[in-house]
């Protein structure tokens, strides 16, 4: 039993003694708890075990047991579009909230609204955050993911890193615990459902594998039983997966909280999530993608933005109150006039690129085309927390073989639609709410791609995609039909 203050969680948390979940793929239950045990109490000098976090808006949401119910702990903190996560930030023991706005971090040492009791800047905008105790010394601290490279400073201050690393590949989602109990934060990775997890802060292969979750899970981490040991966990829809142990099986806790559409977090992580930045599939080099290679009844929105916001509040709502998934297509000069837009649609869209400028680039010059492309993918990158490849969208659908070559050579897939709505055209153009919903109907087919747009029109304002999208949703649900990105399978 180890005795110092720990800095996993929150200090008068209960372990919970619950069965094994059965079912579910990877041998992850998908079915719902049959209840809520009762609670063991922990035992005097046990490290605090992690718990569930959810945060909705700015709004966030703790509780103190892994059991179905509601929050215990609710407070306001941060701005929407800031990458939350929690720890330990004075090691007194308590778990309390941050988040990063660009590159600076905001951390406060309480569990209540308030402003940062810490602010500083570490890593570049762009950069994948992830925190830890990489010291041991009972104190969480930053650390950023660029590439394949960790940075992790061992102060809540400005510099440079105290130690540097290289673990995993790109595109993997980085996930950070205690992974054997020796009392020091140390890397992992999530590559689809395989988890590899690495027993120091230096550069090699895993000391640890494990298969964990489903496709669409979203990873969580945590010493979810007090015990001194992080573990794996994922979150599907509302319903938290937790295991108590780095080995492949089934769940040993299971439970409710939030909705579907929250972010979902531990009280000793940051939030895990997709950072794209995968390879150009082999299927996709040499073609425009029209149509996703699947014969389910699946459709995937898409919205392109690179005049104006106007229909994104809007937009987003509809997806979220629906729990519906996207993916947009961001210019890069977007992104750098709406910085909070584009941090916004990052914390949970994949985000695909669309060029700096919009230009034809069919009449543009080899070099000026690979500037366009790069351009945006920094920019994209830097304002999102999100490397856009493979996902490419040429600029009015304009190409030809060149630029196609191009774009590959690039890491990049042509992604084109299967259906215009010709929102854009707005109410000047003919269009319509209803004609909006008909185009996307008329063209419905498993696999369809929907081009929707961000901006409103230019000449008499409208936002009609954004306008018609609840009930683009509403028919197409009703016609069986489901909601999937792009990113799931590129």
């Amino acid at each position: 039993m180890r005795t110092r203050m720990d800095v996993r969680g929150i200090l008068l948390a209960m372990v919970l003694a619950l069965p094994a979940a059965a079912g579910g793929g990877y041998g992850i239950a998908s079915a719902e708890p049959a209840g809520v045990p009762k609670a063991a109490p922990q035992a005097a000098g046990d490290p605090p075990a992690t718990r569930p976090l959810i945060v909705r808006g700015n709004t966030w949401y703790m509780r103190d047991s892994l059991s179905s119910g509601i929050a215990t702990t609710t407070f306001n903190y941060g701005d929407a579009g800031d990458l939350p996560m929690a720890g330990d930030w004075d090691g007194n023991g308590t778990s309390t909230p941050g988040v990063v706005r660009g590159a600076t971090w905001y951390l406060r040492n309480s569990n209540t609204s308030g402003v940062a009791d810490i602010a500083f800047s570490y890593g570049n905008p762009g950069d994948v955050p992830v925190v830890g105790d990489w010291d041991g010394n009972g104190t969480y601290t930053p650390g950023v993911v660029r590439g394949a490279t960790w940075y992790l400073r061992n102060s809540n201050t400005s510099g440079v890193a105290d130690i540097t690393l290289s673990y995993g590949n790109p595109g993997d989602v980085p996930v950070v615990g205690d992974w054997d109990g020796s009392g020091t934060s140390t890397p992992g990775v999530v590559r689809g459902t395989t988890w590899y997890l690495r027993n120091s802060n230096t550069s090699g292969v895993a000391n640890v594998s494990l298969d964990y979750g489903n496709p669409g899970d979203r990873p969580v981490v945590g010493d979810w039983d007090g015990n001194g040991t992080f573990t794996p966990g994922v979150l599907r829809g509302n319903t938290w997966f937790l295991r108590n142990s780095n080995t492949s099986g089934v769940a040993n806790v299971s439970f409710n909280f939030g909705s579907a559409c929250d972010i979902g977090l531990s009280t000793a992580s940051t939030l895990l999530r997709d950072r794209g930045g995968r390879p150009l599939p082999s299927s996709f080099a040499g073609r425009h993608v029209t149509t996703l290679p699947t014969g389910a009844n699946v459709v995937a929105l898409t919205f392109d933005a690179g005049a104006n916001a106007a229909g994104l509040p809007k937009i987003l709502s509809a997806l979220q109150n629906s729990c519906v998934p996207a993916t947009f297509f961001l210019t890069g000069a977007w992104a750098n006039n709406f910085p909070q837009d584009a941090r916004v649609i990052g914390l949970r869209y994949p985000t695909g690129n669309h060029s700096f400028s919009h230009p034809d680039l069919t009449t543009l010059s080899d070099a000026a085309v690979r500037d366009q492309i790069l351009r945006a993918q920094s920019a994209i990158q830097a304002g999102a927390t999100y490397d856009a490849r493979p996902m490419f969208r040429f600029p009015f659908g304009a190409s030809d073989a060149r630029t196609l070559g191009i774009v590959n050579s690039l890491g990049y897939a042509s992604i084109n639609w299967t259906v215009d709505t010709l929102g854009w055209q707005g109410t000047s153009g003919g269009q319509s709410v209803s004609t909006v919903v008909s185009r996307v109907l008329a063209n419905l087919r498993p696999g369809e791609i929907v081009l929707m747009h961000v901006g409103s029109n230019p000449d008499d304002g409208s936002t009609l995609d954004a306008d018609a999208l609840p009930t683009v949703i509403s028919e197409l649900t009703a016609r069986g039909y489901s909601f999937v990105t792009v990113a799931q399978f590129t």
